[in-house]
């Protein structure tokens, strides 16, 4: 046998494995992912602050990178009608985008994101899909819960420390997300000592 049939033998086998791996990462069964504990907040002030959705959005966004130091895929969030994460996965070497589209809720003063739509490059894959792709290929932070077999993005706020100064630690719930009135109300509580 030639050389020649040797190496198209062995790139096909090569493309076959590729696409075989590919399809049991995206259709392999999703675990249910439980809402983490939410933390019991300390007694001390609170200031409510009214912000609209774009300062949350960019507040969200300089958190988000601001906890993803190490990693190389970028989220990014964006706040209208609907709460939008844009990212990117790398399948094969090839950058693909990724857009998915949130309904968002409050439960215990953290942020619930239940999934509307998602589009990943030409890819017409589940959402549930989408989201086991985003939460194995992304290293988020530990307060950002991606629940693929719920179809859901729960935001921890309250497991966020907001640094207030000088050995003061701060923490954040939400009160209200209207998006519909532009009205997020966020109570941060700085303890006492």
């Amino acid at each position: 046998m030639n050389k020649w049939k040797i190496a198209f033998l062995l790139l096909f086998t090569l493309v076959i494995v590729a696409i075989v791996s590919f399809f049991y990462l995206i259709t392999r069964p999703i675990d249910t992912t439980p809402n983490p504990i939410v933390k019991q907040l300390p007694n001390g002030s609170h200031l409510e602050v009214q912000t609209t959705k774009k300062d949350f959005e960019n507040m969200a966004n300089r958190l988000i990178e601001s906890s993803m130091k190490t990693s190389k895929i970028p989220v990014t969030m964006e706040v209208d009608q609907d709460v939008t994460l844009n990212s990117t996965l790398t399948v094969f070497e090839m950058e693909l985008p990724i857009t998915m589209t949130f309904e968002p809720s409050l439960e215990e003063g953290n942020l619930l994101l239940k999934q509307k739509t998602v589009e990943v490059g030409m890819l017409d894959i589940p959402p549930n899909t989408a989201l086991k792709l985003l939460k194995d290929s992304v290293d988020l932070p530990s307060w950002m819960v991606i629940q693929p077999k719920e179809e859901q993005i729960y935001f921890n706020l309250t497991d966020i420390d907001i640094p207030l100064g000088e050995n003061l630690i701060g923490h954040v719930q939400a009160k209200e997300f209207n998006l519909d009135k532009n009205r997020i109300i966020l109570d941060v509580i700085i303890p006492t000592k």
